[in-house]
């Protein structure tokens, strides 16, 4: 096996481990609910599966566990956090103004405390002001009930539900649900990259347009058409320049807003062709993944002879 294959090799299993590993919590879906103005809650949804059995259990536990401490204070504000079966800490917070009326309106009330629940599912923030509205067994039978009334939605917007709960009453206006605006863009690139082909390193410029469509509130799917105009220096004194025509697709394999992680197919054909470095006629089909906001790295195969021939080559790209 050649150097250059090894090198081929290697780039493509580091690409699909890559993909395997990598990717963060995202929000699918929130639920906001308010119980008798005298208990806020706020439900951020990572995974729908199961969740009303685990949300239950882990509740459950913590009940328990904060039912058998006597560290809670009573005449401070304070925080609780709980991380399922690892840890529940309370620490003391400060306690503002709270402006409930002020020129004839009515304000949103505002409470002193707050607990945090933060599971790999979801994360569950609850305001209170006293402890017991938050130990009873009500809040979570309440809770079960708002969440069994939405299904898990491929719609790929996010949605927040509102509910309110007046006594054992749940009340729903869908009109103060709110969803996500689309994300979907038509984008523009350019870009230079280095080559190595047939153990030749070559330079070329891309231009590529394309369509990204957004699941959720986070980009994950991009079409594209694209360019790219290789330089070949080879001959003395003369420049030739090979241009291929590529549509390709990505997909982004994280979960996380913030860190995308593209991995994609492209194929591309010969429609310019000088020299003798690439035949005519010739196919690519390459990996493209993006190790960063302007940096690519693409294992390719290259075709020629109506298949009978092809040889590897890399491509290390930077966009702008």
């Amino acid at each position: 096996m050649n150097k250059i294959t090894q090198i081929f090799l290697t780039s493509l299993i580091l690409l699909f481990y890559s993909s395997s590993i990598y990717g963060q919590k995202r929000t699918l879906d929130s639920i906001y609910i308010v119980l008798d103005n005298k208990t806020e809650l706020n439900l951020a949804i990572y995974n729908y599966k199961n969740l009303a059995d685990n949300i239950r259990t882990d509740y459950t536990k913590f009940l328990s566990i904060l039912s058998e401490n006597n560290d809670i204070p009573d005449d401070i504000s304070y925080s609780i956090d709980y991380n399922p079966n690892k840890k529940l800490s309370i620490k003391q917070t400060k306690s503002g103004e709270r402006i409930i009326w002020e020129n004839n309106t009515q304000k949103k009330f505002q409470f002193s405390n707050q607990c945090n629940i933060r599971s790999e599912d979801y994360y569950l923030k609850i305001k209170f002001n006293d402890l017991q509205s938050l130990m009873t067994d009500s809040l979570l039978i309440r809770l079960l009930e708002a969440i069994n009334k939405i299904d898990e939605t491929n719609d790929r917007l996010s949605k927040t539900y509102v509910y309110a709960f007046q006594g054992d009453k749940l009340i729903k206006d869908e009109q103060f649900d709110n969803r996500t605006k689309s994300l979907d863009i038509i984008f523009l690139k350019g870009g230079l990259g280095v080559n190595l082909i047939k153990s030749e390193p070559i330079i070329d410029i891309s231009a590529e347009i394309g369509f990204g469509i957004a699941r959720k509130g986070i980009l994950k799917n991009q079409y594209y058409v694209s360019y790219n105009l290789l330089f070949d220096f080879m001959e003395e004194s003369k420049t030739n320049l090979n241009g291929f025509l590529n549509v390709g697709y990505r997909r982004n394999l994280s979960n996380n807003i913030d860190k995308p992680n593209w991995l994609g197919v492209e194929l591309g054909y010969l429609i310019n062709n000088q020299g003798d470095l690439i035949e005519k006629n010739t196919l690519k089909f390459g990996v493209n993944w993006e190790l960063g906001t302007y940096v690519s790295l693409s294992p390719q195969l290259y075709l020629s002879n109506d298949g009978k021939d092809f040889y590897p080559a890399l491509r290390l790209g930077i966009g702008f």
